[in-house]
């Protein structure tokens, strides 16, 4: 019995153990930090200002030209500073940025992330083009960069920017392409943390013919919707548009667009089942017959294409012109608009946005937004941050800001969403093998 018991008990000493090792060997603990990276505005050139809607006045700021990586308080809603690229790390708030020259042109866009991707429908290198495209690279290593380029004349030879860490470039487009009227440019980085910005300002002699900032898109798609147009009549003739549209492939897209208004839905003549020659830029007139509006185009074709539209505006006595582009399904996301007072157009077959707005005095209101086909928000003047809290399906949406300096458009999308990292863990079968 005693030699019995002695045995029991090294076996059950001899399961726990191979149980424990068995359990410790196959369980892992895993840890990871989420975080909103820090986002980058466009730098400015001489005779340009910019405006930059801030979350809160504690938001951090900092140059990309200088060596310290630190951020400083903004210590304001609308930071008015030039210059170089600025980074801001404005977390899960979506910091627009409203851009003019001198009374001349006024843009606007959203500072972003870095990008792996940007395609650029917009923009001329003829003889009137003024406009640059910007790229940064914001990391602490060198970036090398592919710029691929067509025209109406199809594609054109590919171009490779290498950019050092913590800097960033301007590029003529008339030198990218000199004599292309229509530009569509993709940016793609092999390397670095990079973000490119189009502007497109056109002149002739001493005469200036206006100017935008060209939002980018991720990638082409079969389907695309351009929110935000806006319909204009100066001395009682309706302005005109023209949309742009390029499929990147080898093979010809065939394509449907349809115009959506407060007055219903129809698909202009000559735009039904329209062959769009692959790679090569195309340019499509509009003169739609509407009164004084804002209006979408749904975009359908049977090959992924990227397009855009380019308008002629006329704000507070001046001429202008806006590039409105495609933009992504909407999604549930804070915007600050200090200063801003944008008008905010959807577009989708049943709408239904619940947001909030928050007050420059703290104060917030809820509104519900519904409709088919188009709807329509005029931001207050006196709101520093609008909440969109509930979004219905295949709903998109966009921006329209008008000034004494011209027109702007800029997406209704993050400019920075939130990322995963996996922390490291600690082994103490590194040490003790």
């Amino acid at each position: 019995m005693r030699f019995q018991r002695q045995i029991v008990i090294a076996s059950v000493v001899a399961a726990t153990l191979l149980f424990g090792n068995l359990v410790g060997g196959s369980s892992t603990r895993q840890g990871f930090s989420e975080s909103y990276p820090p986002v980058l505005c466009p730098d400015t050139f001489l005779g340009e200002s910019r405006a930059i809607s801030l979350p809160s006045t504690q938001t951090g700021i900092r140059e990309l030209a200088q060596k310290s990586i630190v951020f400083k308080p903004a210590r304001t809603l609308r930071l008015i500073k030039g210059g170089t690229p600025l980074i801001v790390d404005a977390k899960n708030m979506t910091a627009p940025v409203w851009q003019t020259k001198s009374g001349t042109w006024g843009g606007a866009t959203i500072c972003s992330s870095p990008q792996t991707s940007q395609w650029f429908i917009g923009g001329a290198a003829d003889v009137t083009s003024r406009g640059r495209l910007v790229v940064v690279n914001s990391g602490l290593s060198e970036a090398i960069v592919d710029l691929k380029i067509w025209s109406q004349d199809g594609a054109r030879p590919d171009k490779v920017l290498t950019l050092k860490a913590n800097s960033s470039t301007n590029i003529r487009l008339d030198a990218l392409d000199p004599g292309s009227a229509q530009l569509a440019i993709h940016v793609s980085p092999r390397s670095g943390r990079v973000n490119a910005f189009m502007i497109d300002e056109r002149g002739r002699g001493l005469r200036a013919l206006g100017g935008d900032i060209v939002n980018f898109v991720d990638q082409p798609y079969k389907t695309l919707v351009i929110p935000a147009i806006p319909q204009l009549n100066r001395s009682g003739k309706p302005l005109g548009h023209t949309l742009r549209i390029l499929a990147p492939g080898d093979i010809d897209a065939q394509i449907s667009v349809e115009l959506i208004s407060t007055k219903g839905r129809f698909i202009p003549v000559g735009l039904d089942s329209r062959v769009i020659k692959a790679g090569v830029v195309t340019q499509i007139a509009l003169n739609p017959k509407l009164v004084p509006s804002k209006f979408a185009l749904k975009i359908t074709a049977d090959r992924p294409i990227l397009a855009s539209t380019y308008s002629a505006t006329f704000a507070q006595e001046k001429s202008d012109f806006l590039w409105s582009t495609s933009v992504l399904p909407m999604v549930e996301y804070s915007l600050a608009v200090s200063g801003l007072a944008p008008e905010f157009v959807f577009s989708g077959d049943n709408i239904a946005i619940a947001l909030t707005v928050v007050y420059t005095n703290k104060k917030s209101k809820d509104f519900t937004i519904r409709g088919e086909g188009i709807s329509t928000f005029q931001v207050p003047a006196n709101v520093r941050s609008v909440i969109f809290n509930k979004v219905s399906e295949a709903t998109y949406g966009g921006a329209l800001v008008s000034t004494q300096s011209g027109y702007g458009f800029f997406p209704l999308t993050p400019g920075s969403t939130l990322t995963r990292a996996l922390l490291p863990t600690a082994n103490i079968r590194v040490l003790n093998p």
